[in-house]
Order: structure tokens, then C-alpha cells, then sequence
């Protein structure tokens, strides 16, 4: 019996591995945006209300399209980080983002 030698490429195997993902990614996405706005503070409802799911060819993001939710996510010298976003996205695997204050 003769032996068979197979080479994997990374980054085939990469591209080929996010684009099979990428729907399950944006469920997670979805699941984690659902819990993020239940999570979040109102006052204007704007924070809560922009907590979304952008899905762009293999690339899945939660984003908020409240123009001051970067200072209500993240915290300021005066204001406390709500961190609402970063910790639904941290409770479902590896998150890349930057650390509330």
C-alpha cells in the first residue's frame, strides 16, 4: 500500500474555515447583541437601541450606532465603563476588542 503525502495551506484552510463559519458567527453575534441590549442602561434609549450585527463576506461584528457609545461602553474620566458589548462578546469566546476602564 502506497502512502499518500496531503499539504494544507494556512491560509486556504483559514479563508475556507471563516467562510464556513461565518453563519454560525453571526448567530452568536445575533445571541450576543440580544443580551447586550437587555443589559444596557437607558437613559435616551440610543445606546440600547443601536446594539446590532454587521456581517460584511466572512468578517461578523456587533457594532452600536449610537454616535456616543464608544464613552458609554468604554468609560471616561467621569463616567464608568458599561461595557455591555464587551462582556457578551467575551462570554462566547475570544474577544479582540479594547478594555472597558
Amino acid at each position: 500500500m502506497a502512502g499518500v503525502r496531503v499539504r494544507v495551506f494556512a491560509s486556504e484552510a483559514l479563508r475556507e474555515a471563516r467562510a464556513l463559519s461565518t453563519d454560525e458567527r453571526a448567530r452568536i453575534a445575533r445571541e450576543a447583541a440580544a443580551e447586550a441590549r437587555a443589559d444596557a442602561p437607558v437613559r435616551t434609549g440610543e445606546y440600547r437601541s443601536g446594539i446590532g450585527v454587521e456581517v460584511s463576506g466572512d468578517e461578523v461584528r456587533i457594532v452600536d450606532t449610537d454616535p456616543e457609545s464608544i464613552y458609554k461602553e468604554y468609560g471616561t474620566s467621569d463616567t464608568p465603563a458599561h461595557a455591555v458589548l464587551t462582556d457578551a462578546a467575551r462570554k462566547r469566546g475570544r474577544y479582540r476588542g479594547w478594555n472597558p476602564q
